[in-house]
């Protein structure tokens, strides 16, 4: 594992570790990658004044689709600046999830005969590290954009007693819809296993080991990284909701959901919270006026740093044209 200083301040850090979960051995051969243990980058954020004899509480922000853990910090969202307006005096760690890698341990494998782990290594290997190297409470919220605002409600479905409160921003909330199905199949057939600068760059040489065989369907290519369909009702939100609504009411109410108005999302988001209402899941669901950009997620990713951390109430963000959805 390597360690260092990623900005002039000391405050932002940058972090490489070799895991064996990315990739992990399978399929009918031997993996054509040698070796299967690759690096994997994560960046962290330490609030200003950070004293390791201090506790901080900790945010895992977690980047969307064909993005990589730079995407907070240097991919368009300027996530210094948003933490320090939001008044937030903790930890945020921005982790890599793969080009389509939706926080799944995937089920299927790549023409290279491997298959990563996002969530083992999230769950099992990230989470413990960053306790062991930083001054953490022990309080942790999980929250995301687009592809990772579904990895947090995933997470936070499957892992209540991990994590504190929940965020998505502009997020998937149903493997069941065919368009959600669409985007994985999308994805997954121009990325694969990709991550970061794997099956890119340097290693393009090795591009098609990182792609899923066969042509199989949008449904089939997504049990490729979800597992059987007949297994979802345990991770996938809407099904969460509607099967096992305690899972989220353990949140309290630090459950929110931001969305714009001119993109997909607000579609999906509708759905999901209509579900949350109908099974008594308190939660907080903010719409803005823009589209799937950082024109809104920056706004949302303030707001849920307050409403999670801070003084906020179930009010929404005090943008231009954010309003509450009943």
């Amino acid at each position: 594992m390597q360690y260092w200083k990623a900005s002039p301040d000391g405050l932002l850090c940058e972090a490489e570790f070799t895991s064996g979960a990315l990739f992990t051995p399978r399929g009918p051969g031997a993996p054509q990658i040698d070796p299967v243990r690759k690096p994997v980058r994560v960046r962290v954020l330490l609030p200003a004044g950070y004293d390791p004899s201090v506790s901080y509480p900790v945010l895992y922000l977690l980047h969307g689709g064909a993005a990589d853990y730079e995407q907070w910090s240097s991919g368009g969202g300027n996530i210094t600046r948003s933490v320090a307006e939001a008044g937030f005096k903790g930890i945020v760690v921005m982790p890599e999830g793969g080009k389509v890698g939706f926080y799944s341990d995937w089920h299927g494998y790549t023409y290279g005969n491997f298959a990563p782990l996002w969530e083992t290594y999230h769950v099992k290997q990230l989470v413990p590290w960053v306790d062991a190297h930083f001054a953490t409470s022990g309080q942790r919220a999980v929250a995301g954009v687009s592809m990772g605002g579904y990895g947090a409600l995933k997470y936070a479905a499957q892992h209540p007693d991990l994590f504190s409160a929940v965020g998505a921003f502009s997020g998937g909330a149903d493997l069941r819809r065919a368009d959600h199905q669409e985007i994985v199949n999308n994805g997954t057939t121009t990325y694969g296993a990709r991550f970061w600068w794997h099956g890119s760059g340097s290693d393009a040489g090795n591009y098609w080991k990182y792609l899923c065989p066969g042509n199989p369907n949008a449904l089939q290519r997504t049990e490729l990284v979800f597992g059987p369909q007949s297994t979802w009702s345990s991770f996938n939100p809407a099904q969460v909701a509607e099967n096992s609504p305690a899972t989220y009411r353990s949140y309290d109410g630090r459950l929110a959901l931001y969305a714009g108005r001119g993109e997909d999302p607000y579609v999906w988001n509708n759905a999901f919270h209509t579900t949350l209402k109908q099974k008594s899941v308190p939660h907080l669901y903010c719409s803005g006026p823009g589209v799937h950009d950082f024109n809104t997620f920056t706004p949302a990713l303030k707001h849920f740093l307050r409403f999670a951390y801070g003084s906020s109430s179930t009010t929404c963000p005090d943008s231009t044209g954010w309003r509450q959805e009943p």
